[in-house]
């Protein structure tokens, strides 16, 4: 392994800010070059996951800090646990899985504040309508207030089935649920995030 020389502040580096594209494709070997002890391959797997990793955690606990926390913590116990991963398997659903409860663990071990603003990822571009992209923050700061309203198991199915595109499948997988279940957790999430956003129109008009 790598021994114990990384350090919470080697993945803070690559946290801050808003979430950034995902540029790097993970090489075939790298997660099995990482177990060997090979540091450069370790960065790969971040630079290459990291995004996804970020950006779940930011949906289910709504604030750019939180996501953030959760993120490294994600990397951290990837780091830790590397033996315990199967080279043979994609580490994508691993990473889900982690992220969950590790945002679990946020809940617990935080006096949590159900009406705590949240924040959404800033990707508007430079050449953007800046009226379009105004109405665009608007919504998505309209739906992340959404996810927020929904309950904990309610809001993770949602987030990984239609914000990162798993399947059904997936998700119970992930959360280790039956898929009946998850698709019952769904369908009502996706029934009070639009009356809550209804009832966020309303009130503007």
């Amino acid at each position: 392994m790598f021994g114990r020389q990384m350090e919470s502040h080697d993945l803070a580096l690559t946290m801050t800010g808003p979430a950034r594209e995902e540029t790097t494709a993970e090489s075939p070997q790298a997660l099995e070059r990482a177990m060997a002890g090979d540091r450069a391959a370790f960065d790969e797997l971040l630079l290459c996951y990291e995004r996804r990793v970020l950006t779940t955690a930011w949906r289910i606990l709504g604030t750019k800090e939180d996501a953030q926390d959760a993120a490294q913590e994600v990397f951290m116990r990837l780091y830790r646990h590397l033996q315990r991963v199967d080279p043979k398997r994609p580490l994508m659903p691993w990473l889900y899985r982690m992220t969950v409860n590790v945002c679990h663990d946020l809940h617990r071990n935080r006096r949590w504040d159900p009406n705590l603003r949240v924040e959404e990822v800033d990707c508007a571009s430079p050449d953007a309508d800046p009226a379009v992209e105004i109405s665009r923050a608007e919504q998505k700061q309209m739906i992340a207030a959404a996810l927020q309203a929904l309950t904990e198991k309610e809001r993770e199915a949602l987030v990984l089935r239609d914000i990162q595109g798993l399947s059904t499948n997936e998700v119970a997988a992930i959360l280790g649920s039956r898929e009946t279940t998850v698709r019952s957790q769904i369908s009502s999430a996706r029934v009070k995030i639009k009356k809550f956003v209804e009832k966020l129109q309303r009130g503007h008009s």
